[in-house]
């Protein structure tokens, strides 16, 4: 019985230490997992602050792109007017 007991005793013994040994592998696993979480998070903050940016940067440049095609629509009247005094001085200077 001594025997059984002392074998018995080291068994329970190993198995606390393999329960120690695996106790802090799940808590290291749950710590790099908080990270990965906390680094996903992070990771979709900066997207959200990427996207808002760039819609910001889309939205100047319609508002310029717009504001191009006005100013080329002003000027192309502004040639046509010259044009057409350009011609009326052309004809009465032929005349």
């Amino acid at each position: 019985h001594g025997d059984s007991l002392r074998d018995t005793k080291n068994e329970i013994a190993e198995l606390t230490r393999t329960v120690q040994r695996l106790q802090g592998e799940v808590d290291a696993v749950k710590k790099q997992c908080q990270q990965l979480q906390a680094a996903i998070a992070e990771a979709g903050q900066r997207g959200d602050m990427a996207l808002k940016d760039a819609q910001k940067k889309l939205g100047d440049l319609d508002m310029a792109l717009h504001q191009a095609k006005e100013d080329l629509a002003r000027l192309l009247r502004n040639y046509q007017a010259l044009m057409n005094v350009k011609l009326a001085l052309d004809v009465e200077i032929a005349t």
